[in-house]
């Protein structure tokens, strides 16, 4: 009598177990947040955590991976003397930033960074009235080319000097992209050139609404 009723409850048991496996398997599922279309050419597969590097922003204080923490940061790499890709990207930023403007809540905790990869000619007080011409709330950094580099080449960002180095006759080639670091400091995006404001502003405001939980 006793083997009976073992037997019983271990089937009831199992019956038990094997039907909330399948009611876990074939119950419906959350749907996953759907990507814009917009951002299919924008948002890397995988968010990137940035390794640690040491700048000094135009204000004279260091800038390194925590000024990347608990904001949306947008990154231009550059230089003071080019002669058109930075003045006409950092305008394009400007107007990025007034669009933003106009909807607080992507603004408060939005940063604009330009790093500058000429540190021989681009000083600390040389960089504050470049970018300050652009707009009183954008930073500017940069330091030793070792620094500059370990975060470059963390967010794809490329150049190279061409020209007598020596003296003040020389150019940057550089890449354009702006890349997008999120809040917990991870590369998360980029916005490849040609740059229209209007269109980067519509794009940053589904990107954050995409990635934030």
């Amino acid at each position: 009598m006793k083997r009976t009723v073992i037997f019983t409850l271990a089937a009831m048991l199992g019956a038990t177990a094997l039907f909330a496996l399948v009611f876990q398997l074939t119950r419906p599922t959350e749907p996953e947040k759907p990507m814009p279309a917009e951002l299919y050419s924008v948002v890397l597969d995988t968010p990137r955590p940035l390794a640690p590097f040491r700048l000094e922003d135009s204000e004279g204080s260091v800038f390194d991976q925590s000024r990347l923490q608990g904001k949306w940061s947008l990154l231009f790499f550059g230089y003071t003397h080019c002669p058109d890709i930075c003045p006409t990207t950092l305008a394009t930023l400007r107007r990025v930033a007034k669009t933003l403007q106009q909807t607080p809540e992507y603004y408060a905790d939005t940063q604009f960074i330009f790093v500058s990869v000429d540190p021989r000619r681009d000083t600390v007080n040389h960089l504050k009235d470049y970018i300050g011409y652009f707009h009183p709330d954008f930073l500017a950094a940069t330091g030793e080319k070792e620094q500059i580099d370990r975060l470059a080449s963390q967010l794809g960002a490329i150049y190279m000097f061409d020209g007598d180095t020596a003296s003040d006759d020389y150019i940057v080639n550089h890449s354009a992209s702006i890349a997008v670091v999120d809040p917990q400091g991870r590369w998360a995006a980029r916005f490849n050139p040609p740059h229209t404001a209007s269109e980067m502003a519509n794009d940053f405001r589904r990107l954050r609404d995409y990635l934030q939980p």
